[in-house]
């Protein structure tokens, strides 16, 4: 009898330690949950290389191959495509960030060939031109307080054009062909531009972004002065039917954007939801 009670007493003790223990282990396992919530940059800065496509009247190059003539009639600028890079800064003018104020300084070169001379071409002409632009815009920005941002921007702009000109005379029936070449001057132009694109926060501090920007950089001043005994002369982008180079024509390009943004002002804040 004594023995029967005494092992219900050790029964007892091992059901309740059993218990004990589980409740135990059951608190240690519990996960906690967060929710973590960031706060939209005050300020970013980004560095950018750009890809660029010539369009409209910019575009002078047909299947590879440039045509001086429609440069020297002033039917095209006759570059193709082109590089640059560029430094954005923006600053949020709301709470939350949606709207921020950008400032960007730029540089781009647009060419009839990027890498090299097409040599082997009939026509031996070409042309390069360098874009020196500041524009100043308003940014909507869609998730602003999320890792991953996006966004739509219209920019006003100010740009420095100059560059160069080579032209190929076929002089068919007359002599031999020759070139002539020809510099642009410094010309003061004024434009627009929109760019779509996206972010992404590495850390609160860091981040990549890629976009695609429109750029006309010729909208307004446009002229077409000079005689055509110059050699050098400033852009000739306006009607002119006595002129050589001369023609009513859009300085437009798009560009490719990869860069690598510095973010200022980020906070988090976590709440625990157990």
């Amino acid at each position: 009898m004594g023995d029967k009670f005494s092992l219900k007493i050790k029964l007892a003790v091992i059901v309740i330690l059993l218990s004990a223990s589980g409740l135990v282990y059951g608190q240690r396992t519990q996960i906690k949950r967060y929710m973590l919530l960031r706060s939209s940059p005050k300020y970013t800065v980004q560095f950018s290389l750009n890809y660029n496509q010539a369009v409209l009247e910019l575009s002078g190059t047909y299947n590879d191959d440039v045509r001086s003539e429609y440069i020297y009639d002033g039917q095209t600028f006759g570059a193709d495509k082109g590089y640059g890079a560029s430094v954005i800064s923006k600053m949020s003018l709301t709470n939350r960030g949606d709207i921020r104020f950008i400032q960007s300084l730029t540089y781009n070169r647009l060419l009839s060939y990027t890498f090299g001379d097409k040599t082997t071409l009939a026509d031996d002409g070409k042309a390069t031109y360098n874009c020196f632009t500041g524009a100043l815009g308003l940014e909507y920005n869609f998730t602003p307080g999320h890792r991953y941002k996006i966004f739509l921007a219209a920019e006003l702009n100010a740009s420095m054009i100059n560059g160069h000109a080579k032209i190929w005379f076929e002089n068919r029936g007359i002599g031999e062909p020759y070139v002539e070449e020809y510099d642009i001057l410094n010309s003061f132009r004024m434009g627009y531009g929109f760019m779509v694109g996206s972010e992404y926060l590495i850390a609160n501090d860091l981040g990549l972004n890629i976009g695609a920007r429109f750029t006309n950089a010729n909208a307004l001043f446009r002229q077409a002065e000079g005689n055509n005994s110059d050699r050098e002369f400033k852009l000739r982008d306006a009607d002119n039917p006595n002129l050589k180079f001369a023609g009513n024509k859009n300085f437009s390009f798009y560009s490719i954007v990869l860069g690598i943004g510095y973010y200022f002002g980020v906070k988090e804040k976590k709440y625990k939801l157990n």
